[in-house]
């Protein structure tokens, strides 16, 4: 089934908005120096890019 104009921007936007989070988890894992906090933002980045290449799975 194909998408729609506006299902296809609202995917592409969600894909930005996750992606950029996944640049801050990147940034805020190297300033972390607590290890148990460190390996928390590891799992957070992750999962957050799961979700981006959940979210380009649906566009392709």
């Amino acid at each position: 089934m194909a998408l729609t104009q506006t299902e296809t921007w609202y995917l592409s936007e969600s894909i930005k908005g996750e992606t950029l989070i996944c640049q801050k988890l990147a940034n805020y894992l190297n300033q972390v120096q607590d290890p148990e906090l460190g390996k928390l933002v590891l799992e957070l980045q992750r999962t957050c890019r799961q979700h981006v290449d959940t979210l380009i799975g649906h566009i392709s």
